[in-house]
């Protein structure tokens, strides 16, 4: 069962739960979402309206989870073909060994 975490982010508190996460880890989560409010509230002080910034905060986030996952797979592709190249060479390096 998960246990209901109390945090805050952005001067708001919230009274939560989240599967897989102990409260140690939803707080760190909080945190990261409170800086990056902030942050953006502070490069654009026109903003003034919370839920504007928490939509551009979880635009950001998910533009960074984006890049990972494309990262991952472009790292995920280049390990597949190298390990064909190794398995090819290791077939080739076999083929030519004498049979006893």
């Amino acid at each position: 069962m998960n246990e209901k975490v109390e945090i805050e982010v952005f001067r708001r508190r919230l009274t939560i739960e989240m599967e897989g996460l102990n409260p140690l880890e939803i707080n760190a989560l909080a945190q990261k979402v409170h800086d990056r409010m902030m942050e953006i509230s502070e490069q654009n002080n026109k903003i003034a309206d919370s839920s504007k910034l928490a939509i551009l905060a979880a635009l950001h986030f998910a533009a960074e989870l984006q890049q990972a996952r494309d990262a991952r797979s472009t790292e995920q592709a280049a390990l597949e073909r190298k390990v064909e190249e190794l398995s090819l060479s290791l077939r080739a390096s076999l083929s030519h060994v004498p049979k006893k």
